[in-house]
This record gives C-alpha cells, structure tokens and sequence, in this order.
C-alpha cells in the first residue's frame, strides 16, 4: 500500500473517531486522546485535525489544538439541544440546521429544545423517520439562514453561531426582519431542512464518508427547488 493510502486511510480512520466519540460522550476527544488512540506524535495528531478542517469535517478553536465543532455536533453549550431516544445524554448542536442534521447523522428518534430568535420563546421539535411527528401548534418553527450559501464558509463560526437559527413562527420571522432589517437570508420549515440534510449528512458516521462536491450540492439544491441566488456556490 503506498504512503499516500496509507495516510488517507488514517485521515479517514480519525474522522470516523471523532464522530464515534461525540455519539457516545456528546463532546469531542481531546488531542492526546487520538494520539494514544492512532500511536501518533503531536504534530502528526494536530496536522491531521488541520486537514480534517480543511475538508470541512470539524471546526478548531482559533488557536488551539481542540476541537470545538464536527459537524453537526458542538463541543461547547449552545442553544441548540437534542435527545435522542434511549440516550441519556445531551447533545449541542452548532446551530438550527445542525439541530435537525443530527437526526439525519444518527439516523434515531430525537427531541429538539431550542428557542425563538426573536423573543426567547422554547421551541421543541420530535423527529422520527426523517419526519416532525410532533406540532406544537398551526405556527410551526422556522430554521432560517440568514447568509447566502457562498458566504457560509468564509467563517464558518460565526455563520453557525449567529446565522443559523430557530424563529417560532412567520410571524416572529417577519416581526425579527422589521426589526433588523437583514438582507438576502431564507427561511425553511423543519421537513425541508430535513431533505437538505440528506446528501450532507446522512453518511457521516461511515469510515468512507465523503462531503458532496460542488456540482452534487448545486444539483441537489435545485432538485429541493432552491434556485435563487441564495443558493449559489
């Protein structure tokens, strides 16, 4: 096996290590815990994590050699919680879209605690089979993104913590816009955030998980419907 096999092998094998570890202790493994784990030196270790950044599988703490998101999972508090049914465990997600793509990810019944941008309100979200099977009321929750999709990676910190979020309603949606007058974002219901997940995230737990290219996602996103600007990458 050559070298460069060898070494995606282990890039793949380290992936799929770091997002057992987040279903199973709902935060990530700290570096020495892969370096004991793989038989690697630090700079072996950290180049790995950098490399996984770069093929936008986990976000680094600026900085440092942690590991603060694997998408769709958070390793700090967020207002994004999800419970999966016969867990005990809590877990955070990076923002809305990724509160409803763990259900995609882990592929298990799970409950949403989340709250209204606008005013704070709880919102609480079941899925089940890639479908809401519970409705708080005839105002359902919204997940609205408020960058157009070639702006999401320019700082893909920021873009989950402040621009990926749960509104309660249309109404609270259009009650926030008056307010803040923001341009260009786009607002979608729990099912359709659920369909846009797929080609994402369906397959992240598997040792061979690739992200879809550009052109999948571009044909994906028109297959959904969603042609406009906002969708171009």
């Amino acid at each position: 096996m050559s070298q460069s096999s060898t070494s995606e092998n282990l890039r793949k094998s380290v992936r799929k290590y770091i997002f057992e570890h987040f279903e199973e202790h709902a935060t990530a493994p700290v570096l020495e815990q892969i370096m004991r784990k793989f038989r690697l030196d630090r700079t072996s270790a950290f180049n790995l994590l950098v490399e996984l950044q770069s093929a936008r599988h986990i976000a680094l703490l600026t900085g440092t050699q942690r590991i603060l998101m694997a998408f769709p999972f958070s390793s700090i508090v967020t207002p994004f919680r999800v419970k999966v049914a016969g867990k005990d465990k809590e877990y955070f997600a990076n923002c809305a879209w990724d509160a409803v793509a763990i259900h995609v990810t882990l592929g298990k019944e799970q409950r949403i605690s989340s709250y209204c941008h606008h005013c704070s309100e709880e919102i609480k979200i079941h899925l089940k089979d890639q479908r809401q099977v519970s409705l708080q009321s005839d105002n359902q929750p919204l997940v609205y993104l408020a960058l157009p999709a070639s702006k999401w990676w320019e700082n893909i910190v920021l873009t989950c913590s402040n621009n990926m979020v749960f509104f309660s309603s249309k109404n609270h949606l259009a009650e926030w816009t008056n307010s803040n007058s923001p341009t260009g974002g786009e607002a979608l219901t729990i099912e359709q955030t659920l369909k846009l997940s797929i080609p994402i995230y369906k397959n992240k737990m598997t040792l061979d998980y690739a992200r879809p290219s550009r052109e999948q996602t571009i044909a994906y996103f028109q297959s959904l419907g969603l042609t406009s600007d906002f969708w171009k990458i």
